[in-house]
């Protein structure tokens, strides 16, 4: 998995297999819209593993809790797409 941080025109920090899974979560979840597409390839970048996990490990909840360690572990293990971190106003 790679991991794609997005900071306009909403952060969002995305596990995905590439970037076209990354862009296409990120309009589904986030923002944005097909013809879209090709701009928000251009501004995601790809960002080392260790950064995404301190990054999602640092990540409080609605409560202010942190996000428990099994959570980071399994999110980390999982092969699935997700949305690790998204701009806290979209919430």
């Amino acid at each position: 998995m790679n991991y794609f941080e997005f900071t306009e025109p909403y952060y969002a920090l995305i596990k995905a297999k590439d970037d076209v899974d990354a862009v296409g979560k990120y309009i589904e979840v986030v923002a944005g819209n097909d013809s879209e597409v090709q701009t928000l390839l251009d501004e995601s970048k790809i960002v080392p593993e260790y950064y995404a996990a301190a990054r999602f490990a640092q990540a409080k909840d609605e409560n202010g809790k942190l996000v428990d360690l099994e959570e980071v572990i399994k999110t980390f293990k999982s092969d699935e797409t997700e949305i690790l971190l998204m701009d806290g106003s979209l919430l």
